[in-house]
């Protein structure tokens, strides 16, 4: 545990001990100034009004005024770029999504023509034997395609 003096000097650290220290120091200052007061005024000085500094209080309050109306405006700034951020990042997703639903119509219809040319290749007559229609249609239209036939 600790002595009684280890035990009090660790309650120094803390937030309540800090709080009454604050506090006892402020009541002290004002104890002392009203005394200062009085014994002024028994003496028969005049005792100090409290001046009005208004010329620094005014300086003081326009420039926390002006902090404040510029916080306003970076933070609208900054809400407007965020607003902007999640538009770019909006629009990019659906520009993802669209390529990739473009991108997967072309794969079924590339699927499908080759199901449809697989079939015509495939027929085959009563008897058994390949329909030659088809395939000589599917050469000419490679032949038509090809550049190196065409110029």
């Amino acid at each position: 545990m600790g002595t009684a003096k280890q035990s009090q000097n660790r309650k120094k650290f803390t937030r309540e001990y800090k709080v009454k220290e604050i506090q006892r120091s402020i009541t002290k200052k004002t104890r002392l100034r009203k005394e200062y007061l009085k014994a002024l005024k028994d003496e028969g000085y005049t005792v100090p009004e409290k001046e009005p500094r208004t010329g620094v209080k005014d300086s003081v309050r326009k420039i926390k005024e002006a902090r404040a109306t510029e916080g306003k405006k970076k933070l609208d700034e900054k809400k407007e770029i965020k607003r902007q951020r999640k538009k770019l990042q909006r629009d990019e997703l659906n520009e993802r999504r669209n390529d990739e639903l473009e991108r997967i119509r072309v794969s079924k219809e590339k699927f499908q023509m080759r199901e449809d040319r697989k079939k015509r290749m495939t027929q085959r007559t009563r008897s058994g034997q390949p329909l030659m229609g088809p395939k000589i249609e599917d050469l000419l239209d490679k032949i038509k395609t090809d550049d190196t036939y065409t110029s």
